[in-house]
């Protein structure tokens, strides 16, 4: 998804858990009544500011506590209500989650294999978009034998597979995460390793927009 082939008046919809929602509006957030305190407004605003003639429409789509299962059965819903012509997700953190802060109800964790029967649900049914970006998955924990780390790598790596195997974009956003956390404690950028604080939020977007060949 290189973001100069987009045209004038095109539609980004963004979508995700928490990270992506970030306090947006609903029932659908955009620049009109709210995208939210995260990377989806600071993508906006950073587009905005650098190309206004464009006029390109972000859509935030994010649902806080939302697992890949969630998202694919509103997936084709959301593509035919907002016509986007390009789209992103970011999903894989609660699927795990589920497995930890909801342990006594095993049902509403996601395994590896239904995360990727659910990518790919979403990936068949993206295939008119005119891009398609895949987000990976992220935690801010140094310590890569961490258990919860662990499996974020491994859907990470699902995901990246998934976008190679059906030719869409891929943005492994963790190498980012890493180096911030390298540099000062994680918790002064996400207070629970999993929700970013606002000079993360800035780093991911400016990931996603590298990610897009965009000139700042």
């Amino acid at each position: 998804m290189n973001f100069n082939d987009f045209q004038k008046s095109a539609v980004l919809m963004m979508s995700g858990d928490s990270v992506t929602d970030a306090g947006r509006a609903y029932p659908v957030g955009s620049y009109l009544n709210g995208l939210g305190r995260g990377y989806v407004n600071y993508f906006h605003e950073m587009i905005t500011a650098a190309v206004p003639e464009k006029r390109i429409k972000v859509v935030n789509m994010g649902i806080s506590g939302e697992t890949s299962r969630q998202v694919a059965a509103r997936w084709v819903a959301n593509l035919n209500d907002i016509k986007p012509d390009y789209a992103t997700l970011m999903i894989g953190v609660n699927d795990i989650w589920r497995s930890y802060d909801t342990y006594m109800e095993p049902d509403r964790a996601v395994s590896a294999e239904e995360y990727e029967k659910n990518l790919r649900f979403i990936l068949e049914n993206s295939k008119s978009l005119k891009g398609f970006m895949l987000i990976s998955p992220i935690f801010f924990e140094p310590n890569k034998d961490d258990i919860f780390m662990k499996r974020i790598l491994q859907y990470s790596a699902i995901c990246k597979r998934l976008a190679e195997e059906y030719g869409v974009d891929y943005c492994n956003l963790q190498p980012e995460v890493d180096r911030l956390c390298a540099a000062i404690y994680p918790t002064t950028f996400s207070g629970d390793r999993v929700h970013p604080g606002p000079v993360a939020h800035l780093a991911i977007a400016r990931e996603i927009l590298k990610q897009m060949n965009f000139k700042f």
